[in-house]
């Protein structure tokens, strides 16, 4: 099975300023740094053997605080969305100006002046996200803490608009209905090499392929896009760094 860690970056200036930025470069914060650290204690629990990042440097920044020991590979896609005219305006001047248009856009529906339309978001995140589980064929599985059987793991460090859009891409949530990833937040995506449903009751789940990890290998080669979108489920949702962090003051570095 592969495991697809989706980590939105850390807070940057702008966040706290309440400001749009979309594919603007602003660097972390101070407390987005720290929420990098404390996603960082799930990330490594998971022993990850590959990682992927946005070209944005607040992606690049968020990674580098997880304490990895491989760099990741930047890929283009996995870019926030162009929000054009809106980049740099205040969250609140957008709500007022644009009424009807941010209300859509929140949805996933509404294209910012001079901005990307939401379905090439959503066209360029699942295509790199096809990529990323078709690339997992060539990582040794690695332990997991929350299953009894090893699993293809890779982490990746996006964007909120452009996760969400991924997510809804895969069918796995509708963005008129949830609400928006908190910085550093972490979702999880594991993708069974079958579209039925996973059981505790069978060996590995029920998603063990007959001839062992080159057996499956070839299978997760061989995996069409719409085989992935099919087998793709949605296990953890927007699970706040803070949490983490809260944790980690209680009982001890549990990484």
């Amino acid at each position: 099975m592969i495991r697809i860690i989706c980590v939105r970056h850390g807070e940057t200036a702008w966040n706290k300023a309440h400001r749009l930025q979309g594919q603007s470069e602003v660097e972390l914060a101070e407390s987005g740094i720290n929420q990098a650290r404390a996603a960082g204690l799930y990330v490594r629990g998971q022993n990850p053997a590959a990682g992927y990042v946005s070209p944005l440097k607040r992606t690049h920044a968020t990674f580098a605080e997880f304490g990895l020991e491989f760099e990741p590979v930047e890929m283009p896609g996995l870019i926030e969305q162009n929000l054009g005219h809106w980049e740099g305006m205040k969250t609140a001047a957008a709500k007022s100006e644009y009424a009807d248009l941010y209300k859509a856009w929140k949805k996933g529906e509404g294209t910012p002046p001079a901005g990307e339309e939401p379905s090439a978001v959503v066209e360029r995140m699942t295509h790199t996200f096809f990529q990323i589980v078709r690339g997992a064929a060539d990582l040794a599985p690695t332990a997991s803490v929350d299953t009894d059987y090893d699993l293809r793991t890779v982490v990746l460090v996006s964007h909120g608009t452009s996760t969400k859009a991924l997510l809804e891409g895969l069918g796995l949530i509708d963005r008129s209905n949830v609400i928006s990833l908190t910085a550093a937040a972490i979702s999880v995506i594991d993708v069974p090499l079958h579209g039925g449903p996973l059981s505790s009751s069978l060996p590995k789940g029920g998603v063990e392929i007959d001839g062992g990890p080159e057996a499956e290998a070839e299978v997760i080669r061989s995996l069409t896009d719409e085989q992935i979108r099919s087998c793709a489920k949605l296990r953890m949702y927007n699970l706040s760094p803070e949490v983490l962090a809260a944790v980690r003051g209680g009982q001890g570095d549990v990484s």
